[in-house]
């Protein structure tokens, strides 16, 4: 008899065979069933909401090849620890457990040998919950997809598609180009001395006659009136979530997309933990390993004990924060050898890790403030210093910004001037301020904002010009049918209400065909004779 252990990754299979666990790993390379390709393969009564799963055509093989593997034996579904993982898990336990001595659900954090013997000791069940929630997830799509999507394609005369988080997202470049295109620049005054070696300003005035009447009162001689000098602390920041690793990453010109298949590599070799999590929550045991390595390494930079930050309140915390597994000198970024992407991202990783667990920074902040016994603080001027690195040590800080000694009652000789500038419009998204849009708005999760990218650019609803998201003719096309025929599937507010619905449901405090039943109401919105199925 024999232990098999099934992932979804063929190279983690293979990673996972060298390491002599006494355990055979198969892989089930993704998803090995869906819902049928060419036919709805779903039904909504109102007593039950009905749906069919098959064999994916090209995993046929597969299958064949996992029930001939686990017959008789002892099997360990560790396919990853989200719900898509645990709605794999489910779809290959129905497919062998009639062949199958034992199955055993486990979770895989990190490809190490110590954290698989682990998992293998501390077997669980399916968690029902999580795949009812996938499978919400995945019928509502569904729903939207063949429903919306012909009838667009018919009224819009060319093929298009509608999507539940695609065409939430393209909301946004929408209307980010909607109010770039409705701006208009607003003029604004400030006061500006400049000395040659620091710039005294005045606050933004809206009216020039105020920035004027200033002026003139400041021309008959410009003083130090007051001098303020204090420390400010910065305190560290979490550790990264896949969101905030995506946005970090867009720096490198990553998309969503080329950072989780860096961080996938890396994963499954066993170098960070697992990367698609939206937790800032670190273990005892890796917050032990983090204060020791900076005992070792940096004592100065050691705080005083742990540094537990805190999740947002619906975070699912199934998983720590992305850290390295290892953090000893061995397997310090510039030690390893690996390809120019990934050690770039590990070294993201390793430096955000030991940031996280870091005292705070500290900076000197000096404010002079300056003008006449007619206003006497007109004027002001603030130079920052940094004093401690702290965790900024760790991660590109900000440049100092030093200020000139002053004291109080001196005279400030420089030319006086009143400065005309004009508000701006809001800026496009770029990859790493889309992604940041998509979380705080509550659209899709970390592990979808990849597919929400890559759609909108596929699709040709969204282009980058430079760097930055314009909208195109044909997004702007897709984006106003669908707010004049289904305002509320390009709603972002209805369709983060949906994924706090999945949440629920995760967490057991929901059940999943109501969420199905939300997309359907407002669907049968319209008549039924408008509505074409292939059933």
């Amino acid at each position: 008899m024999k232990k098999i252990l099934i992932v979804e990754s063929p190279n983690k299979a293979r990673e996972i065979s060298r390491m002599k666990l006494g355990v055979v790993p198969k892989a089930t390379f993704g998803h090995i069933v869906d819902l049928p390709p060419d036919t709805m393969g779903m039904e909504i009564r109102p007593d039950k909401v009905f749906f069919v799963l098959e064999p994916l055509k090209n995993k046929k093989k597969t299958i064949a090849e996992l029930k001939k593997a686990c017959k008789g034996n002892i099997v360990y579904l560790a396919s990853d620890p989200d719900r898509e993982g645990e709605a794999i898990a489910w779809h290959v336990y129905r497919e062998i457990k009639k062949v199958a001595k034992e199955v055993h659900r486990v979770d895989i954090h990190a490809i190490t040998k110590a954290e698989i013997e682990k998992s293998l000791k501390n077997s669980r069940n399916i968690n029902e919950s999580r795949v009812e929630a996938q499978v919400a997830r995945r019928l509502t799509d569904r729903w939207i997809g063949y429903v919306l999507s012909p009838m667009a394609s018919r009224e819009l005369k060319k093929r298009v598609s509608i999507g539940r988080t695609q065409t939430a997202g393209l909301r946004l470049v929408y209307d980010r180009e909607m109010a770039i295109k409705k701006f208009v620049p607003e003029p604004l005054w400030k006061i500006k001395l400049d000395n040659g070696k620091d710039e005294f300003l005045s606050g933004i005035f809206k009216k020039e006659e105020e920035a004027k009447k200033l002026f003139d009162l400041l021309k008959s001689g410009v003083f130090v009136t007051g001098i303020e000098k204090k420390n400010e602390k910065k305190n560290p920041p979490a550790p990264l979530t896949a969101s905030s690793m995506q946005q970090r990453c867009a720096s490198f010109k990553w998309n969503a997309k080329k950072t989780m298949s860096v961080a996938q590599s890396l994963f499954e070799k066993g170098l960070i933990s697992y990367h698609r999590t939206d937790s800032v929550r670190l273990s005892d045991e890796t917050l032990n390993k983090l204060q020791n390595y900076l005992k070792k390494k940096h004592p100065e930079l050691l705080s005083d004990k742990p540094v537990k930050h805190k999740n947002k309140n619906r975070t699912q915390d199934a998983h720590e924060a992305i850290h390295p597994i290892h953090l000893d000198k061995k397997h310090e970024p510039e030690r390893l050898a690996l390809p120019s992407d990934e050690k770039a991202l590990y070294g993201v990783v390793w430096n955000s890790a030991l940031a996280s667990q870091a005292k705070p920074s500290v900076y000197e902040v000096v404010t002079v403030k300056a003008g006449n016994d007619s206003a006497p603080e007109a004027l002001k001027a603030v130079g920052r210093k940094r004093i401690f690195d702290g965790w900024e040590r760790f991660v590109k800080a900000q440049k100092d910004k030093e200020i000139s000694e002053y004291r109080k009652g001196q005279k400030i000789d420089g030319k006086l001037s009143i400065e005309k500038s004009f508000t701006v419009p809001p800026p496009r998204y770029d990859d790493g301020s889309f992604i940041k849009a998509l979380e705080s708005n509550g659209i899709g999760r970390p592990s979808t904002y990849a597919s929400i990218q890559e759609t909108l650019f596929k699709r040709n609803y969204v282009k980058k010009e430079k760097g930055k998201y314009t909208l195109t003719d044909l997004g702007e096309q897709v984006v106003r049918w669908a707010i004049e025929r289904y305002p509320e599937i390009a709603d972002v507010k209805f369709t983060a209400k949906l994924e706090e619905m999945l949440d629920a449901v995760e967490l057991g405090e929901e059940e999943w065909e109501n969420v199905v039943r939300q997309v359907d109401g407002i669907i049968k919105k319209r008549k039924a004779d408008e509505i074409r199925l292939k059933r």
